[in-house]
């Protein structure tokens, strides 16, 4: 689990991923969506 502390101040579904292949491969990729 983690928790991760910003501002969202702009609406839609956001990407939140790593660069490095294996870590997005292995999961390390996932949406989320500031209403």
């Amino acid at each position: 689990k983690t928790t991760i502390a910003f501002v969202a101040d702009n609406p839609g579904k956001w990407l939140f991923h790593c660069h490095m292949l294996e870590h997005a491969a292995a999961g390390m990729s996932s949406w989320f969506e500031v209403v």
